[in-house]
């Protein structure tokens, strides 16, 4: 199952001063896991945020038309209705779940997070387009079920184009882990610097061979079928030892944080700073 998925916390300080849309009033109606995140990132803006029960979001104020939008999990009679059904119906289970060799939902609120972005860049697109003095639309329209066939959409050309994948879609690929239990990836474009990893850690030449492909195609795939050997050898190093092999082959080895530790996450970088 995809939902629910982790708390939501605001970890970041809101800026002192002057907010783009510190004079503009945002009612925030709707399925909440679909309009939290608007209300977050329009709050984030500056706007006044108020919970309503319209059923719809409405933002106005400092002379601008009143713009609406509406977000929903999928068309009524539909069947979608929370995350789990969304990531189902449009295919993400299918994705996610190819290196596993069956479907499998995502862990996060990945739809719900994104149908309230693509809300708030309409809404924010309308209010430039006024300010920009067009016209605008007055009203956008979102569902988690047309997110999640657009966050898929290259995977579904690719299962209707004439020509097959160059690579076989199979069950397998990254994350590796080493032999202190540390999970985490290997990147690199550079196929020499794939083989020089690999010869540091002591992997057999022809896994090394046959690895290449399906690793360079991983992400128009969403799996890689690695020969089991790779994975045993990375399993009898430390990560210090993947990471000397990294460094000497100029390949990166990129240690996979869980999700606490990215909430925790703070780099001191201005997320207002454009």
């Amino acid at each position: 199952m995809a939902s629910p998925a982790t708390p939501y916390d605001a970890v970041r300080r809101r800026p002192d001063g002057p907010r783009p849309l510190d004079a503009l009033r945002v009612d925030v109606g709707g399925p909440p896991a679909l309009t939290r995140v608007v209300a977050d990132h329009l709050g984030r803006l500056g706007g006044r945020v108020r919970s309503t029960d319209s059923g719809r979001i409405g933002v106005d104020g400092a002379g601008f038309a009143p713009v609406t939008a509406d977000t929903a999990w999928g068309a009524h009679g539909s069947g979608v209705e929370d995350e789990a059904t969304a990531q189902a119906a449009t295919g993400v289970m299918a994705v996610h779940g190819r290196r596993h060799g069956s479907p499998r939902g995502l862990g996060v609120d990945y739809l719900a997070t994104a149908t309230g972005v693509l809300t708030v860049q309409g809404l924010l697109a309308a209010l430039v387009a006024q300010a920009r003095g067009a016209e605008g639309p007055r009203r956008v329209s979102t569902t988690a079920d047309g997110a999640g066939l657009l966050a898929v959409s290259q995977y579904l050309a690719a299962a209707g184009a004439d020509e097959q994948e160059a690579v076989e879609l199979a069950a397998g690929g990254p994350p590796f882990t080493s032999a202190d239990g540390v999970v985490f990836e290997l990147e690199t474009l550079d196929p020499g610097a794939w083989a020089a990893f690999w010869r540091a850690l002591g992997a057999p030449a022809d896994a090394i061979r046959a690895g290449w492909r399906p690793f360079q195609f991983r992400y128009a795939t969403a799996c890689a079928p690695f020969p089991p050997a790779l994975h045993a050898v990375t399993g009898r190093h430390g990560i210090e030892e993947a990471l000397r092999a990294a460094a000497a082959s100029g390949a990166e080895v990129c240690r996979l944080r869980t999700l606490a530790e990215r909430a925790r996450e703070d780099d001191g970088a201005d997320p207002w700073s454009l």
